[in-house]
């Protein structure tokens, strides 16, 4: 079963988490450019697999990491509530052209159909 981080090309996620993201996960950020770019931030509250030294200590000096993409190709936009929106589950698919990604809860959905992402970094807190 293929994973969301498979979707990223890249070796330093797929280290991190090897086995997908498989716990609840935030949409922090969507932002939408006009050059048919997308930046998307989202907050996982899964320890990693292994440990990042200037990171700090898991559970003490964070406890979330915010996964930082930039996402092209935008075909489809769909959100509803965003000021509702909350940790849940992420659904993704893949099709042969277009990756689909799913959040979604009770009061709120948020919606997004593209060709690309492209990690640029992570960033970590400590959230009580």
């Amino acid at each position: 079963m293929m994973n969301f981080i498979d979707n990223i090309d890249n070796k330093f996620l797929c280290e991190l988490f090897p086995d997908g993201l498989n716990e609840k996960v935030l949409l922090g950020q969507l932002c939408l450019d006009l050059a048919d770019q997308f930046s998307i931030n989202i907050h996982v509250s899964q320890k990693t697999s292994k440990e990042i030294a200037k990171w700090g200590i898991w559970g003490k000096d964070y406890n979330v990491i915010v996964i930082k993409l930039i996402g092209q190709f935008l075909k489809k936009v769909d959100i509803v509530n965003w000021q509702n929106v909350d940790f849940c589950t992420l659904n993704f698919s893949n099709t042969n052209e277009y990756i689909s990604l799913n959040f979604d809860g009770d009061t709120w959905k948020v919606n997004l159909e593209f060709k690309t992402l492209t990690f640029q970094r992570c960033d970590v807190y400590l959230k009580n």
